[in-house]
């Protein structure tokens, strides 16, 4: 009768490192996408979209790895707002129309004070 209370330990402990590992594979491929990114194109190729789309969804993956991990909240909070910033770029060099760029900015913004505040819980 002593073993189950060590089985539904062992379980949780289980659990914990598969989402740890889960979270550092994401951080990890999240800077393998930038890495990527930055060989592929060339430094003066770096405002353009095809350069920024693998530094947004590096930064996202690893703003979403450094959550599921449940690093320090700041560090959560700096990789949500970098990833805000350059998605912010992105959809200035998109040259989409005005009211479009608006209400993306304005979507992109309620979603990253939504994000932050669950974090801040």
């Amino acid at each position: 009768m002593s073993n189950q209370p060590e089985k539904i330990t062992q379980q949780k402990g289980g659990r914990t490192m598969g989402w740890q590992i889960l979270g550092w594979s994401l951080v990890i491929i999240g800077v393998v996408i930038i890495l990527w990114g930055l060989f592929e194109f060339p430094m003066n190729q770096w405002l353009e979209l095809d350069f920024l789309s693998f530094v947004v969804s590096g930064m996202v993956s690893i703003a979403i790895g450094l959550a599921i991990c449940k690093a320090a909240a700041f560090l959560i909070i700096a990789a949500i707002l970098i990833s805000t910033l350059l998605l912010v770029v992105y959809i200035w060099q998109a040259a989409l129309g005005m009211g479009m760029s608006m209400i993306s900015y304005i979507v992109m913004a309620a979603l990253v004070t939504w994000l932050i505040s669950l974090v801040l819980k």
